[in-house]
């Protein structure tokens, strides 16, 4: 018997100790680990050997408590009205039929986690992660609001929440004051640029997908892809025509015309177009390539897959995937320079459900 809870004792001294704080960002992607771990422990029999007949000691298991992990259910506190730390990331957490969907969180990036009152649509903030815009059903619009601050814009721009029923973005100008919101496949299909400060909006052209807006009266980008092909339009010059088909662009470089956008090749097998480990820069508005610049420091199995905001002149947000994951892809946020391909990893993404992070064009 002290055979027994010694080895038992010994197998929970092995299990690895547990990050609650990482637990809730990332319980999801972690919770098979403990059910192998408890299943592990309960199915633990010491065998013991007498005279040449096997012993099993099944009813004194059935005394000791198997070590059961339980990971922690993730908590959200309702948003402040003002005083919050700027976002690192927003996520939507997945729900099964019948539960009740809590809507968007917000982490933020000194790792609080906090409740966005609740509503349908999107939710993005600022590549500084200082200002978020969220679908208000009491405004009947989308919001602006200053984390720090908490002063709070509302949209001239009145929609009902069946707008944001089936697809949507929305894209945000770096001081969050001016924003693109674009919706297709639902009842309506809403375009529209919209600035909250001068109570203006615009209406865009039809078939048209947001990938920037600047702030005050700065360019708006816009993309169509074709079969082999994609047009993007800087607004006020003339559709320059790349030759990929792609929705994987950054926001358009403070200079007005540099554009990145993640780097793939065409194959004959499926999948016929696949990521390459590559950037490309060029020119919107000439359409030129300047640069392919193969990403460095990316683990092995990992590829770029979205582009963002620019963090400085020359270093914008790269969102990568796992490839060979069976189990529901990792992502993870880094930030790569655009001229020498080499990436920093910023922090991985929520494991579960849809995510935003700031800036980021998808």
């Amino acid at each position: 018997m002290n055979t027994l809870r010694d080895d038992l004792h010994e197998l929970a001294a092995h299990v690895p100790d547990v990050d609650l704080a990482d637990l809730a960002i990332r319980g999801a992607r972690r919770r098979s680990r403990v059910v192998r771990l408890s299943l592990a422990a309960a199915a633990a029999v010491v065998v013991g050997i007498a005279g040449g007949s096997v012993i099993l000691l099944q009813q004194e298991v059935r005394r000791v408590p198997p070590v059961v992990l339980t990971p922690p259910e993730t908590k959200a506190l309702p948003l402040p009205e003002k005083g919050v730390a700027p976002v690192q990331q927003a996520y939507r957490p997945s729900c099964a039929e019948g539960c009740k969907q809590d809507g968007w969180r917000i982490v933020t990036q000194s790792g609080e986690i906090y409740q966005l009152p609740a509503g349908p649509g999107p939710v993005t903030a600022t590549a500084d992660g200082r200002r978020i815009a969220y679908y208000s059903v009491q405004s009947r619009g989308i919001v602006v609001r200053d984390l720090a601050s908490g002063r709070i814009w509302k949209s001239p721009l009145k929609q009902p929440k069946e707008d944001f029923a089936d697809e949507y973005a929305l894209r945000m100008s770096p001081n969050g004051l001016r924003f693109i919101v674009s919706g297709w496949g639902g009842r309506r299909q809403p375009k529209m640029l919209v600035d909250v400060e001068q109570g203006t909006v615009e209406e865009l052209d039809k078939g048209w997908w947001p990938v920037s807006v600047a702030d005050g009266d700065g360019p708006v980008v816009l993309a169509k892809p074709y079969d082999n092909t994609t047009q993007v339009w800087v607004r006020g010059h003339k559709p320059v025509t790349i030759p990929d088909f792609t929705y994987a662009f950054s926001a358009l470089n403070p200079d007005g015309r540099t554009l990145v956008r993640v780097g793939q090749v065409l194959r004959r097998t499926a999948p016929m177009v696949r990521r390459d480990g590559t950037i490309v820069i060029f020119d919107a508005l000439t359409g030129a390539t300047q640069k392919r610049v193969a990403v460095s420091g990316l683990p092995e199995d990992m590829l770029p897959d979205k582009l963002g905001g620019w963090l400085t002149a020359d270093e914008i947000t790269l969102i990568a995937v796992e490839q060979s994951s069976t189990s529901g892809a990792s992502e993870v946020a880094y930030a790569v320079n655009v001229r020498t391909g080499k990436a920093r990893e910023l922090f991985p993404l929520h494991a579960e459900g849809k995510y935003a992070v700031p800036g980021v064009v998808g």
